[in-house]
């Protein structure tokens, strides 16, 4: 992407954020849950994710790099959107959804990596991705070393885990918050274009017992 590619998506989100989500707009006869994916996904979720119930009022939220909070004086606060529809709906789930061939994330990672310095009138829009990007590195999930290629569904995966901890501590308690990640690459397993469960409430271990026997749900990590 070119260096001002992600400032030009940081634009185009603040206009498309301007309306609540169309799904929004009528209230829901039943439960809802909220797909959080990111705005640059070449990817539809057209199958029901787990915990989603089929009777559920499905509502998607598109954001940079499928990001759950912005920057505000210093603290993290919930996406906008997110506040307003965990508000007036009876949200029941939340599933966040990453993808492998993420740009934003990629831009993000080569911005931190060779330390290009951002438009002062971007960059509250974009501090939410950098910071993640930039605890990734800190912590070793990635490195400098890494090419883009590499790191990116590395990132993919961290920032999902990330958003998923954010919220299960947002919202109460019995609203369950899943994360996955969309394998566009095929680097989880054999075959591309599968999702992958990486997160439940905020935790990555033991996974499998938390969910039903359902052997349509793909549990995988490439972060250990």
């Amino acid at each position: 992407m070119a260096d001002n590619s992600l400032d030009t998506l940081v634009e185009g989100l603040q206009r498309q954020i301007q309306q609540p989500p169309e799904s929004s707009q009528s209230a829901p006869e039943s439960g809802t849950a909220l797909v959080v994916s990111c705005t640059m996904a070449r990817c539809r979720h057209e199958t029901l994710l787990w915990p989603i119930d089929p009777s559920w009022h499905t509502c998607t939220v598109n954001t940079l790099g499928a990001q759950t909070w912005d920057h505000q004086d210093g603290q993290k606060v919930s996406n906008e959107t997110l506040t307003h529809l965990t508000a007036t709906r009876d949200v029941q789930a939340v599933v966040v959804v990453g993808h492998t061939e993420c740009d934003v994330l990629a831009d993000a990672y080569e911005r931190s990596v060779v330390s290009t310095e951002f438009e002062s009138d971007t960059n509250a829009q974009l501090d939410s991705v950098m910071s993640v990007v930039d605890d990734a590195i800190a912590t070793g999930v990635v490195d400098g070393s890494l090419s883009v290629r590499q790191a990116r569904p590395r990132l993919a995966e961290y920032c999902v885990v990330r958003q998923a901890e954010f919220l299960t501590d947002q919202l109460p308690s019995d609203v369950t918050v899943a994360g996955y990640v969309h394998d566009q690459e095929g680097v989880y397993g054999s075959f591309p274009d599968k999702q992958y469960l990486v997160t439940v409430n905020g935790e990555t271990t033991d996974l499998d017992s938390r969910l039903p026997d359902d052997e349509s749900i793909s549990v995988g990590s490439l972060l250990g």
